[in-house]
């Protein structure tokens, strides 16, 4: 069942927590109910590299002004109790407008929510959202794997010596 909230007062996407022990999450509220769901690294870029390339083919050039107001109050808190981890996303464009209606839907796709946001919005949240997953671990050049804090073991290497 696809619960529909409206237009977004506020639509974030981001990650608590240090690189290799983070938690990403889509932050929405409408109508003044935060709702907070829980989502993967690539999903997140996944959304950002479609929402950026989606607003240049529709040739919709948010304001950069509210774009930028925007951007400057992205940052996500501790999350409330998250409603359920995202399966699944889509969006699309209303037709008549420059609005996007986002869907989110369950792992399990059992329950999903659907938002309007404006494109100032969206482009804010895709930057910002680029701009998180970049703060991600440092991915080792021999195995494409992400490096931790300490020693390295690459199984490029059979893990014989530390990268």
């Amino acid at each position: 069942m696809i619960d529909h909230l409206g237009p977004a007062e506020r639509f974030a996407v981001g990650a608590i927590g240090e690189p290799g022990q983070r938690t990403f999450y889509v932050h929405v509220v409408a109508d003044t109910v935060s709702y907070w769901f829980v989502a993967e690294k690539g999903q997140i870029a996944a959304l950002a590299d479609y929402a950026l390339t989606a607003l240049a083919r529709a040739n919709i050039l948010p304001d950069p002004d509210g774009m930028s107001l925007i951007l400057s109050r992205l940052e996500l808190t501790e999350p409330d109790d998250p409603q359920f981890r995202i399966g699944a996303m889509s969006m699309a464009i209303q037709p008549q407008s420059d609005l996007m209606t986002l869907e989110l839907v369950s792992i399990e796709g059992d329950e999903g929510v659907d938002f309007v946001i404006a494109p100032e919005q969206l482009q804010a949240a895709a930057i910002k959202g680029l701009e998180v997953v970049d703060q991600g671990r440092p991915i080792c050049p021999k195995c494409q794997l992400p490096m931790g804090p300490g020693d390295h073991k690459c199984p490029a290497s059979n893990g014989h010596h530390p990268d």
